[in-house]
């Protein structure tokens, strides 16, 4: 609930920027000319020029913030509130070094977000900051890059304050919107890949592999749609893995006696682990992957069932 506030709060002030430069324009105040930025560090705004005056509000990094004025070292601003703040963790957006500038901010903030218990509010900083390199300047080279890491700090942290529910089949995921921004703006690069990765858990509902093992199989082959579509990913060599983990989940399950029984598809699970696993030796040779495919295939060839989770996992092995 409180991110959902958050991200809309950043709407409202983009809003509310837009329709203040819409009213200069209309009123023929050409006189003031509003210099779009955006603030690299959180900082209080003044009614006055002067830090002994009233707070009128604050920015957080990654803000739009429109200059109006200046005087002495304070700096007019328009942010939803209008007032006056210090000179400084602004950068114009027609400095060259914009989105370079607010790359390496947003940078700082994730490593502080990661190597300090409690950091939200860092790491949604960082997220705000990556984003705004999209929002401004979506031909820069980091682009792509900025709006997926933006994307995937605020899924993840959405995704860890979903409400639990008591089977994975009532499982709820977060608004995927950005990740899947990232696939249809930038189809072409690494950072498609990694959000398709990312978003793969959506379809892991199942919840119980044992009495259900014909989930096992249809998952296996969502890794496979996966593999197919980003053959040269930086996720690939890990989600051809995925699948023949399945592939060997299934091959306990169906060889094992009991309801679910099938010794035609046993064997096609065999075959199968052993067909992947070997392509991928071949494909991803010196991965940690292609490694572990070798050996639940050896497992799985030497008819060692392999240990099928209580709990199956939300994407990965």
């Amino acid at each position: 609930m409180k991110r959902r506030a958050a991200i809309a709060a950043e709407v409202l002030l983009t809003a509310l920027l837009a329709a203040f430069l819409a009213a200069k324009g209309a009123a023929g105040q050409s006189a003031v000319t509003l210099q779009k930025s955006v603030a690299l560090v959180a900082a209080p705004i003044y009614l006055s020029p002067d830090p002994a005056s009233a707070r009128v509000g604050a920015v957080r990094p990654g803000e739009a913030v429109g200059v109006q004025s200046s005087a002495g070292n304070f700096v007019q601003v328009f942010t939803g509130v209008s007032g006056w703040m210090r000179n400084q963790g602004l950068v114009r957006l027609n400095n060259p070094q914009a989105p370079e500038l607010i790359f390496g901010a947003a940078v700082g903030l994730e490593d502080q977000a990661e190597s300090s218990a409690g950091q939200q509010q860092a790491a949604l900083d960082a997220a705000r900051l990556y984003l705004a390199i999209y929002d401004n300047f979506p031909q820069a080279n980091r682009a792509a890059e900025a709006l997926y890491r933006g994307a995937e700090i605020r899924w993840e942290i959405s995704l860890d304050e979903m409400p639990k529910r008591r089977t994975p089949s009532e499982r709820q995921f977060p608004n995927h919107d950005e990740l899947r921004r990232v696939t249809g703006k930038y189809p072409a690069t690494p950072w498609a890949a990694r959000a398709a990765y990312q978003l793969l858990i959506e379809h892991f509902t199942c919840g119980d592999w044992v009495s259900k093992p014909e989930c096992v199989g249809k998952e296996a082959d969502t890794y496979h749609d996966y593999v197919k579509k980003y053959p040269n990913g930086p996720a690939t060599a890990r989600a051809a893995y995925d699948a023949v983990y399945r592939e060997a989940i299934a091959w306990t399950l169906y060889s094992a006696t009991g309801p679910h029984h099938d010794s035609g598809k046993a064997a096609e699970y065999q075959r199968a682990v052993a067909s992947d696993a070997a392509a991928m030796s071949r494909l991803y040779a010196g991965t940690d992957w292609a490694a572990q495919a070798v050996f639940v295939a050896f497992t799985v060839g030497e008819g060692m069932p392999m240990t099928v989770p209580a709990t199956p996992p939300l994407g990965g092995p």
